[in-house]
């Protein structure tokens, strides 16, 4: 992996963050599948406001070669994904010192100095598809192209088998807009 995480020896721990409805579970339930297929074990877990919609959304993953997670908890994560601000502002805290991470460019301005920082204006690719909804896959998209934590063709087949048929051609051009937004 590019990260310089060996996932051989470690457990990879990754923390999806956003507002209700921007998808952040969906995000982490496909990567988690990703990993399965890449045989990969997989943990998910979510927490989220009562309101459901517009609350803040954490989701964590954690992948590891090893044959049982024993402790699915993120106490510091080693990818941190954020999708809006007053999540990223929550979690943030909750990072490893040399922590990846990815931000939604659009809506998240860190106020912090980050080391391995990845700003993808999801928003505006999104605009461009013509579908506000797909910034979540967009960010997988740069996730996997930067990470490596999964493959791509592991991705690609846990996004046609998670989202409905109606809507997988705009998810798949979606992860193809983020995973080709760090090649320009």
């Amino acid at each position: 992996m590019n990260s310089g995480k060996n996932i051989k020896n470690n457990d990879i721990k990754i923390r999806f963050c956003g507002l209700g409805g921007m998808g952040v579970i969906l995000s982490s339930i496909i990567l988690g599948k990703s990993a399965i297929y890449d045989d990969k074990n997989a943990v998910q877990t979510q927490s989220y406001g009562a309101e459901q919609r517009g609350s803040k959304v954490k989701s964590d993953v954690i992948i590891s070669k090893k044959e049982m997670i024993n402790y699915p908890v993120i106490d510091k994560a080693d990818i941190l994904i954020a999708l809006s601000q007053d999540a990223f502002e929550e979690y943030f805290q909750d990072t490893k010192h040399d922590c990846m991470v990815f931000i939604n460019s659009d809506l998240v301005h860190p106020n912090a100095e980050i080391e391995k920082l990845y700003e993808i204006p999801a928003t505006k690719l999104a605009i461009e598809l013509e579908n506000k909804r797909v910034v979540n896959i967009i960010m997988l998209g740069a996730l996997c192209k930067i990470s490596k934590i999964t493959s791509k063709e592991s991705l690609i087949k846990s996004i046609i088998e998670s989202i409905p048929e109606k809507f997988k051609e705009i998810n798949l051009k979606a992860f193809q807009k983020g995973f080709e937004y760090f090649s320009e």
